[in-house]
């Protein structure tokens, strides 16, 4: 068995060296300042303290190393490359989020642990439907950010991690006072961020005499409001965009003026209460905190998956779904594998939901052979 692991590893990471040749992952202008790590298919520790000086030697690393996982800072360093943390000089850090499917209070039901006996490792496998449901929170999230802190759009990335969720990461330079910030400010950040003890009272509707039947009636919150008022609002637009509902989204923006009485009808009611669910955003802690976390290229590839860290848009987020176009190798032949453990077809993966058990042979898709290959849960017998 220990060959057959030493195989899978050769062939994915022969795959991985003809990716890089191909690609070439996304890195930040001042990428001179940050540092760099890497994790070979072939060993568990990870290549830390690295520093480059231009694309072309990133591009040659990757070709030659053809790593698992590739990295770079949130953090900016004087000295990059000095391996003690204090003698690298910090800078500042841009601000980093990431919403993990599985964390999601309606998955917790959806995650499944699976335990492999030929290598003794754990792993978990989280359905699609999941993950698609967290591309709605990465947007509430971008929103905060423009909307409530005052972020420029601009400077907003939004990433699929290739694996389980959602990268947000605001790109700031050494002069914003936030990218200064240490994790005290940035835990304050997250607890407003999650709505930690947001009072129900300040989700309240406003009222006004209606002209009509000459009583106060209850007036929306509007997505152009700041506060979390605003941010209720811009999750009921978020919802009803996500539905195609462009009517719901219209009067929402024409509540705006005072003026104007428009009927706060039920179909407004319960996309308010559906939102009002959604109002703490369900982020990572410890790497919005951390202020020298490391965070995956944009375009490289998570060698959990061996799919892209791939960059979205609004209009590709809005409309986000799993399926094995999303992988670079959609066009591969496909691949034969032998099976480690039971895959239960209560999962979907990729768009695809498998009856696949230990000892099967299939030959599957490329995409999906890479997905199970990569995490384990499947080995390679003959060289391809």
């Amino acid at each position: 068995m220990a060959d057959l692991f030493r195989r899978t590893k050769r062939f994915l990471e022969r795959i991985t060296r003809n990716y890089y040749e191909r690609k070439t992952p996304h890195i930040p202008s001042d990428f001179m300042l940050r540092e760099f790590a890497a994790q070979t298919w072939h060993s568990k520790s990870y290549i830390r303290h690295m520093a480059f000086q231009s694309i072309e030697e990133i591009k040659k690393f990757l070709v030659t190393k053809a790593p698992r996982h590739f990295y770079y800072s949130s953090a900016r360093y004087n000295q990059p490359e000095a391996n003690d943390m204090e003698l690298k000089g910090w800078r500042s850090a841009d601000l980093v989020f990431d919403i993990d499917a599985d964390h999601l209070p309606e998955c917790t039901d959806k995650v499944i642990e699976i335990k492999i006996e030929a290598s003794g490792e754990k792993t978990s496998l989280v359905d699609d439907e999941c993950i698609e449901r967290a591309s709605l929170r990465a947007l509430i999230l971008k929103d905060v950010l423009v909307y409530e802190l005052g972020i420029d759009e601009r400077r907003i990335a939004i990433e699929f991690s290739g694996n389980r969720g959602f990268h947000v990461t605001a790109y700031l330079d050494d002069s914003n006072e936030l990218a200064k910030s240490g994790s005290d400010v940035r835990r304050e950040l997250v607890n407003y961020i999650k709505a930690v003890d947001l009072l129900d009272e300040s989700l309240e509707p406003w009222r006004q005499l209606s002209i009509r039947r000459g009583r106060p009636s209850p007036i929306p919150p509007s997505p152009l409001s700041g506060g979390v008022r605003g941010r209720l609002a811009r999750i009921m637009v978020r919802l009803a965009q996500q539905r195609g509902l462009t009517g719901i989204v219209a009067r929402l923006y024409k509540f705006q003026s005072q003026k104007t009485t428009v009927l706060y009808d039920n179909a407004l009611k319960d996309l308010e209460q559906e939102a009002r669910e959604l109002i703490g955003v369900e982020i990572d802690e410890q790497v919005t905190i951390d202020t020298s976390r490391l965070i995956r290229a944009p375009w490289s590839l998570n060698g959990k998956t061996m799919l892209p860290v791939m960059p979205l848009d609004e209009h590709m987020l809005v409309r986000f779904k799993l399926s094995v176009h999303i992988s670079p190798f959609a066009n591969m032949e496909p691949v034969r594998v032998r099976m480690l453990t039971n895959i239960p077809t209560s999962i979907r993966i990729l768009g695809t939901r498998m009856s696949l058990k230990k000892d099967d042979r299939p030959k599957l898709d490329a995409p999906l052979a890479l997905y199970l290959l990569s995490r384990g849960l499947a080995v390679i017998e003959q060289e391809v």
